[in-house]
C-alpha cells in the first residue's frame, strides 16, 4: 500500500480484496469449498457469513449517498472537497431526509477515490507603486457586516489566456455581509477604467448606497481622482496597510475561489473569448451553486436575496480559525521578545 493513502481507503481496499476472494470461492465451489478456503487462507465460517449476508440499512443508505456524491462530482468536474460536498448535499435534501455528517461523506469519497480537482494556489507578485493618496485602515480586519451594502472590499486579479499568452484582468467588488460580488468588470488592460467601471456597475445594481470601500494600495485606488470620486459618491475609503494582504483577506480568498472554479469547470477554455465566458460562468456558479459552510450550505445569492427582503437580516458569524490565531500569537511573541 502506498504511503499517504487515507485510512478509510486502506480499509476499503482490504475489504474489496476479501470480497474478490469470496467471489472467487463462490465461482469455483464445485472444486470443494474446504480445499479452496485452505488454499486461499480464509476460514469457511467467514466465507459462509459473506455468502449469506444481507445489506444492512446503513449499507443501503450509503449506496444512496454515494449516488448523490457521484452525481454532484460529475456535474462540476469534482470541484468539491468533503466540506463543500456535505454542505451541498445537506442543502438539497428531499423532504424527510436526514442531514449527513461530513465524516461519512469523507469516508465514502475516500473509499471510492472521489477527489477534489481544485488546483493548488498560484502566487502573484505585484510591483510596488508610489501612491498619490492613501487612506487609513478603517476596516481594521472587521470582516463582518450587519446588512448588505454596509462594507465592500475590492481588488484586481489577473487570469492568463493560454492560447495568446496574454492576460485578462478582473476587478471585483465584494459585499462583506453575504460575500456577494456586487460589481464585476473584465478587461485586457489593467487600468483605471477597469476599476471605475466595476464601481459604476456595483452602484447601478445597488443605488443610493454609501458603503465603506476597502482596497489594497494598488495604483488604481491611490489616485487623487479616485479619492475625490468616492467623496462625491459618499463612499468612505479604507486601505490595507503596506505588505499586509491579510487586511483585505475576504477578496483575496474570493479571487482564489473564482480561479479554481474556472480551472475545474472550464478546463478546455483556451482563447480570450472562452476565458472571458468562463470567468462570467464561474461568477454565476459561485452566486447560485457554490455552497458556503459559513452560511450553512446556502449560496451567496440565497443569503443576499434573504437579506434584501428582510428588515433584520441574519448575520452569520465568522468562525474562529485556530491556525491563524496560533500564527499571530507566535508573531506577537517574537515581537515582544525582540522588544525586550
Amino acid at each position: 500500500m502506498a504511503g499517504g493513502t487515507p485510512k478509510a481507503r486502506r480499509i476499503a481496499l482490504d475489504k474489496a480484496t476479501k470480497e474478490n476472494i469470496y467471489q472467487l470461492i463462490q465461482e469455483y465451489e464445485d472444486w470443494g469449498i474446504c480445499w479452496i478456503c485452505r488454499l486461499l487462507g480464509v476460514s469457511r465460517a467467514s466465507y459462509y457469513k459473506w455468502k449469506n449476508r444481507k445489506p444492512s440499512q446503513r449499507d443501503l443508505e450509503n449506496q444512496e449517498l454515494l449516488a448523490k456524491i457521484r452525481k454532484v462530482a460529475k456535474g462540476n468536474n469534482s470541484l468539491f472537497g468533503k466540506l463543500a460536498m456535505t454542505d451541498y448535499i445537506n442543502h438539497h435534501l428531499d423532504e424527510g431526509e436526514q442531514p449527513v455528517n461530513h465524516k461519512r461523506v469523507y469516508r465514502l469519497m475516500c473509499i471510492h477515490n472521489i477527489r477534489s480537482s481544485r488546483p493548488k494556489n498560484s502566487h502573484y507578485y505585484w510591483k510596488r507603486s508610489t501612491p498619490e493618496e492613501v487612506a487609513e485602515n478603517l476596516l481594521n480586519r472587521d470582516f463582518t457586516a450587519d446588512r448588505p451594502n454596509e462594507k465592500w472590499c475590492t481588488d484586481v486579479t489577473e487570469i492568463k489566456v493560454p492560447e495568446t499568452n496574454g492576460k485578462l484582468y478582473v476587478s471585483t467588488i465584494l459585499d462583506l455581509h453575504d460575500r456577494y460580488p456586487v460589481g464585476v468588470n473584465i478587461s485586457c488592460r489593467n487600468d483605471t477604467f477597469l476599476v471605475n467601471r466595476s464601481l459604476e456597475l456595483a452602484l447601478e445594481a445597488n443605488p443610493d448606497t454609501h458603503p465603506l470601500l476597502h482596497s489594497d494600495r494598488g495604483f488604481q485606488f491611490t489616485r487623487a481622482l479616485f479619492k475625490k470620486m468616492l467623496e462625491e459618491l459618499g463612499i468612505t475609503q479604507s486601505m490595507s496597510r503596506v505588505s499586509r494582504c491579510i487586511d483585505n483577506g475576504p477578496i483575496e480568498g474570493f479571487q482564489g475561489i473564482i480561479k479554481e472554479l474556472i480551472t475545474v469547470l472550464y478546463p478546455n477554455a483556451r482563447s480570450q473569448e472562452e476565458i472571458k465566458a468562463a470567468i462570467y460562468g464561474a461568477f454565476e456558479y459561485y452566486i447560485n451553486e457554490y455552497p458556503q459552510h459559513r452560511f450553512k450550505g446556502k449560496t451567496a445569492g440565497e443569503v443576499r436575496r434573504e437579506a434584501l427582503s428582510s428588515e433584520t437580516p441574519v448575520v452569520y458569524p465568522i468562525p474562529k480559525n485556530n491556525r491563524i490565531i496560533k500564527y499571530w500569537n507566535h508573531i506577537h511573541s517574537l515581537q515582544n521578545r525582540s522588544d525586550t
